[in-house]
């Protein structure tokens, strides 16, 4: 029996969690899929194929792509193939293509020493186990628009998509390349190399409308919450909340709704959630800050965005100047006896993850978030973090 009156099993409403079944993606799911149902009767005759998936944040994208992945896994493990997926989220292990390349590397051969090689010749040994172990790989980068906006280098979709051209004479174990974005805007800084080996044409996720939303909350919940401890009226209220224009559709804030509102019930002891909770949540929580987007920021990224946070308090004001944000960063620096850090870089790159608002370097916010509830959260995970 669970220990809490209201949570059966809270990680079901983590955003790493992905539900054997995806309501209202499975024309999604069967598309991808059946792109590489082939792949496993003849993997050497069938050729790199690249898909790029674009839709808003929070709408199913990842979850579709990792789900499919693992069917086309389960297709190769049928035929006595190995397929091997790796999964790289720019925002998170990202930076530059010699990271990204390692990273990919790790996760493919983590045997392979990375030291002392440039990142074309990290892609040439990836290649090359594959081939002489008889494995193959789906590669998958998401956020791929984050780095493109974010870094001067977008050689990454060349080289990504031309890896069949590495050794031309043999075949390439690498079965497919999938690029997850929010927008089409990235197309605007490739070059046309880049773009046409990218292809034009994407999958686009649209949002879910209010039902659809209330479906997947529903199936979350039944294996989130103890019974009874929730019930329709919430599920119904959480539907409309992110169907709004604030949220937009975001089916991460839903679940973070969820999992706070339950924290909430379960911290006073009422043993269901109400609509009391979630209307305080709601209140107290920007949509555009969810546990995953925190759970991608660098300790660095906490302090910086800490700063700010206590320059808008001090200040009482909506805005404050970047001479602000650095006096509160040395403050925090000191005081947490953390190594001085150049906040102008992680307020840009916070910026660039739309987590606060930069008009001028006179003008810094953090729209629509509480700072008083926002404080704790950032130094909790401030310390936590390596």
């Amino acid at each position: 029996m669970s220990e809490s009156a209201i949570f059966r099993d809270r990680s079901k409403l983590s955003p790493r969690y992905v539900p054997e079944e995806l309501p209202h993606r499975q024309a999604q799911i069967q598309q991808i899929v059946h792109v590489f149902s082939d792949a496993a009767r003849d993997p050497d005759k069938f050729p790199l194929t690249v898909l790029h998936e674009v839709g808003a944040a929070g709408i199913g994208k990842t979850s579709t792509v990792l789900r499919s992945s693992k069917m086309i896994e389960e297709q190769f493990a049928k035929s006595r193939l190995t397929l091997k997926t790796a999964y790289i989220n720019l925002k998170l292990q990202g930076g530059n293509k010699f990271a990204i390349y390692r990273f990919l590397l790790e996760r493919i051969a983590p045997e392979l020493p990375a030291q002392g090689l440039s990142a074309e010749e990290m892609l040439r040994y990836l290649l090359r186990y594959l081939r002489e172990n008889k494995q193959y790989a789906l590669i998958v980068m998401d956020e791929i628009d984050y780095m493109i906006k974010t870094s001067k280098d977008t050689g990454i979709i060349y080289d990504l998509t031309r890896l069949n051209e590495f050794e031309p004479d043999k075949p390439c174990n690498v079965k497919g390349v999938i690029f997850i974005a929010r927008s089409t805007e990235f197309y605007n800084r490739l070059d046309p190399a880049e773009m046409s080996t990218l292809g034009h044409v994407p999958m686009e996720f649209h949002p879910y409308t209010i039902q659809q939303v209330s479906d997947i909350l529903e199936s979350r919940a039944g294996q989130a919450f103890n019974p009874k401890a929730i019930g329709s009226d919430v599920i119904d209220k959480v539907s409309s909340i992110t169907t709004s224009r604030e949220v937009n559709g975001d089916v991460r804030y839903a679940l973070d709704l969820l999992l706070y509102a339950g924290n909430l019930a379960e911290s006073q002891g009422t043993g269901r959630v109400t609509l009391d909770h979630v209307r305080k949540v709601h209140g107290q929580v920007h949509p555009s800050i969810t546990t995953e987007e925190l759970d991608q920021l660098s300790k660095n990224h906490l302090v910086s965005m800490m700063a700010l946070v206590r320059a808008l308090k001090a200040k009482k004001k909506p805005y404050v100047e970047l001479k602000d944000v650095r006096l509160y960063t040395a403050e925090l620096v000191e005081l947490l006896g953390v190594k001085k850090l150049d906040v102008e870089d992680y307020l840009d790159d916070l910026k660039a993850r739309r987590l606060i608002d930069i008009k001028s370097l006179k003008e810094i916010g953090l729209h629509g978030a509480s700072l008083s509830e926002l404080e704790p959260v950032l130094m909790s995970r401030i310390k936590g973090a390596k």
